[in-house]
């Protein structure tokens, strides 16, 4: 406790202090209590997992790639078929004939480096519109460090 001088009616008084030392105890105790039994809440159930009986799945399709090439000639490279061209005013027929074979079919939009950015947009789009749900853009990988373009790829 603190020490009071002696100033007549005051050293009755009762002091009005906190004495932390007791409560750091209790709680530094609890602490240690904790981090001992916690590891021994965590316990895991036994649990009996169900076995698969998984067959083998048959090989996946290869996806449809279509693509627009410099001078703006189309192209498409089917499942089984060879790469082929098509024309503008064909391309979105032939699109809707192989996704009434397959719309859960995967579709590559393949565009040249040199062909305007919206020629390709406007590529996904017909795609999209003929009834392919799943279509991604492919590009070719950046041989090593900066490219011409002077985009650098992110590991």
């Amino acid at each position: 406790m603190a020490k009071r001088k002696n100033y007549g009616d005051d050293a009755l008084s009762p002091v009005a202090e906190i004495n932390i030392t007791p409560m750091v105890d209790v709680m530094l105790v609890l602490l240690i209590i904790f981090m001992v039994t916690s590891p021994l809440m965590m316990s895991q159930l036994p649990v009996t997992l169900p076995k698969a009986s998984s067959t083998p799945s048959e090989n996946p399709r290869e996806p449809t790639v279509v693509e627009i090439d410099a001078a703006g000639n189309y192209f498409i490279t089917a499942d089984q078929l060879p790469r082929f061209q098509v024309a503008p005013e064909a391309l979105q027929p032939e699109l809707i004939k192989l996704s009434a074979i397959d719309p859960d079919q995967l579709v590559f939009v393949q565009g040249d480096a040199k062909i305007d950015y919206g020629r390709v947009v406007d590529l996904i789009g017909l795609v999209s519109a003929s009834g392919f749900s799943k279509v991604s853009l492919k590009s070719a990988k950046l041989s090593g460090g900066v490219g011409e373009t002077g985009i650098v790829p992110v590991p």
